[in-house]
């Protein structure tokens, strides 16, 4: 198989998987308003959410290098089946909070598995195509499926109202009942895809039980040491976070944001989705643009985060003013256009720096540093929101986002791999 053709077929399932992660992002925050919850106890439902992943990121990574990534990834499935059927008969927050730790758990379990697993296979197949632009075509498949997911995810709430309503007998059910219904059916019938998609190599012989313990363990430290050591991993750990933090913020707020902005206009459910669906697209055409702008800096990854990431935080202080629906929405789709061009670059140089034998450990700390990033927004941005409005989270989530990205400037421009 050749780069392209392995490139088509990681890209076709991570399409899939994200096409079913979309479903549920136009109405998440909504189901729990639906449920009763204020904003600060969405604040601690995401928090944790987050936090339950932050807790098992790390230890997951060194289990999938230890036992097989393409294994704890449909484990994570299975995972994410439950806490859907725990979400969906749940009506209060005692319950919700067990369902996001359920939620929490599966996106810990998946993180940094298949990522790994296709950089790896990708080095060992022929062909002239780079990684990067590599990268860019797997972005462009997980965005057009997060917008697909997002537009189902929208319609579908509005479709609930309008074919059941009372008396209709299926009247009593929340109309976001069907994402989570959909969401559950459409990741077992992952399950069975990927492993047609998805090829692992054999493991190696396993050893007893203690041993392969000890194993993950040690990878688990051997990563953390380097990831805060090493010249280039470090200042993106350390961005990483507050990119995390900037992404929790306005994931967990656009929705309210948003929904006092259409009170009393023609604007429904469908318009949430398909501002999801723009969004997403927006983010693959920066990934595709990327690649462009990198020759244009002459390969300069550093240059390039930095650039957008400073842009980015401009237009979430103009994202935090708006008064209009649409002018809410033009500034939702720049701030994410430019927040996500650089998301390349940085999965190339985590990538290039980091040892095969650890790489989903890395990957796995480099999603705690977001995870840890949206604790701490879902915990101060919820107190902010709640008692200053949403508007004043928003644009010191701008302020964090300009001056991190000044961290960009300390890294190495060149640098030889040194490798976990």
């Amino acid at each position: 198989m050749s780069k392209k053709g392995l490139t088509r077929r990681f890209g076709i399932q991570q399409c899939l998987h994200w096409t079913i992660v979309g479903i549920m992002i136009p109405v998440l925050i909504l189901i729990f308003q639906s449920r009763g919850l204020s904003l600060m106890d969405i604040g601690i439902v995401m928090a944790v959410w987050i936090g339950s992943t932050a807790l098992l990121e790390i230890p997951l990574g060194g289990v999938a290098d230890t036992y097989g990534r393409r294994k704890t990834y449909l484990i994570s499935l299975l995972v994410n089946i439950l806490g859907c059927i725990v979400l969906y008969f749940a009506d209060g927050l005692p319950f919700i909070l067990i369902a996001a730790m359920l939620l929490g758990t599966a996106k810990a379990v998946y993180s940094g598995t298949l990522d790994a697993w296709f950089y790896d296979s990708f080095r060992r197949q022929p062909g002239q195509q780079s990684f990067h632009s590599a990268i860019a075509t797997i972005h462009v498949f997980v965005t057009l499926g997060l917008a697909a997911g997002s537009l189902i995810g929208g319609w579908l709430p509005d479709f609930a109202s309008r074919s059941f309503p009372p008396p209709s007998r299926f009247s009593g059910l929340n109309m976001y009942d069907l994402n989570i219904v959909l969401v559950a059916i459409a990741s077992l019938v992952l399950i069975v895809i990927t492993l047609a998609l998805i090829l692992e190599e054999d493991q190696p012989v396993p050893s007893p039980a203690d041993q392969h313990q000890t194993d993950a363990f040690q990878t688990s430290l051997q990563a953390i040491k380097t990831a805060f050591r090493h010249a280039v991993l470090r200042r993106l750990m350390q961005t990483t976070l507050v990119f995390g933090m900037v992404l929790s913020g306005i994931e967990n707020y656009w929705q309210p944001y948003l929904s006092e902005l259409i009170h009393g206009t023609d604007y429904g459910v469908t318009f949430f989705g398909c501002l999801s669906a723009l969004y997403f697209l927006m983010s693959a055409g920066s990934s595709i643009l990327s690649v462009r702008l990198l020759k244009i800096l002459k390969g300069s990854h550093k240059t390039l985060m930095f650039s957008t990431r400073v842009a980015a935080g401009i237009a979430f202080i103009a994202l935090a003013n708006t008064s209009q629906p649409i002018s809410f929405a033009l500034c939702y789709l720049v701030f994410f256009f430019l927040f996500t061009a650089g998301n390349n670059s940085e999965r190339v140089l985590l990538h290039e720096q980091t040892e095969t034998r650890v790489r989903s450990t890395m990957l796995s700390i480099s999603s705690f540093m977001i995870t840890c990033g949206g604790v701490l927004a879902s915990l101060f941005f919820g107190m902010i929101s709640e008692h200053y409005g949403i508007s004043a989270s928003w644009t010191l989530g701008g302020l964090l986002l300009v001056a991190s990205s000044a961290l960009f400037l300390f890294m190495p421009e060149k640098l030889a791999t040194e490798v976990a």
